[in-house]
């Protein structure tokens, strides 16, 4: 009797460690647990010692009672990392347009620069930094609505995505406001994909007001290395070439300390 009573200690021990740390696996959990009770609860039912009929009655429901609390536990991880990974597409994600936010461009930005920055053979790739701002939308919001403000920053989002390559990330920094990183991009590349964008948001957008509307579209650009290494450095020098391209006409996209293209 205290060998059988030494065996049910230990089966419970290992059922309980093998609940509590696999609360993630369930299946795998409930089938290590089902694999360690059952030898030892026919050892119990066809024992002819008295009273461990009684103990092997009791083992299913101690069993059950385990893998209720496991698929309980499992259930609420589950519920607290899609809650943790909303909350994560919250605070790095546009809730207008849907598209990556300030936080997430800078997380992005700090990452390829500390690449760039690496030793020679694991170094990341030279990359654009395009700081974009589009012509004429206060005019759109004050003469139509901000609804109608919203529908075509989501519109303008989209044709953004289209002109740029897959592996592009394109940015709503706020406002009217885009940034687009072109990672392992020349500065005719930089050139070519900038003078797309404009083309393509220059066509003018059909909202179902019974008008097309048309915006246009100023891009600056900075390059690292050559414009510098550092987050804050880059989208300043972005920032810098987007001025002189909406001063000396809108719709124009030009490169930092360049002539204008």
């Amino acid at each position: 009797m205290a060998l059988a009573v030494l065996a049910a200690l230990n089966v419970a021990g290992v059922v309980g460690v093998v609940s509590s740390r696999n609360a993630a696996t369930p299946r795998y959990a409930i089938f290590v647990m089902l694999a360690v009770s059952l030898p030892f609860l026919v050892g119990v039912l066809f024992s002819p010692a008295p009273g461990m009929s009684v103990v092997g009655f009791q083992v299913p429901f101690y069993v059950a009672g385990v893998i209720i609390v496991l698929l309980q536990n499992h259930a609420i991880n589950a519920r607290m990392i899609r809650a943790e990974l909303d909350n994560r597409d919250l605070a790095i994600k546009d809730a207008l347009t849907g598209l990556p936010n300030r936080i997430f461009l800078q997380e992005k930005l700090r990452g390829m620069c500390s690449e760039l920055a690496a030793p020679a053979a694991n170094g990341g790739r030279p990359f654009a930094v395009l700081s974009m701002d589009l012509d004429g939308f206060k005019h759109v919001n004050d003469r139509f609505g901000h609804a109608v403000g919203d529908m075509l920053l989501r519109t303008v989002a989209e044709r953004l995505k289209r002109a740029f390559r897959p592996g592009d990330v394109v940015f709503r920094i706020g406002g009217d406001e885009f940034v687009i990183l072109l990672p392992g991009t020349s500065e005719i590349e930089a050139t070519y994909l900038a003078k797309r964008a404009i083309e393509k948001i220059s066509v003018p957008f059909d909202l179902g007001l019974g008008t097309a509307i048309p915006i246009g579209l100023s891009i600056g650009s900075a390059f690292a290395p050559a414009d510098g290494g550092e987050p804050d450095i880059l989208l300043t020098c972005s920032d810098h070439a987007l001025y002189e391209a909406k001063r000396t006409g809108k719709g124009r996209y030009w490169a930092h300390v360049r002539a204008a293209n």
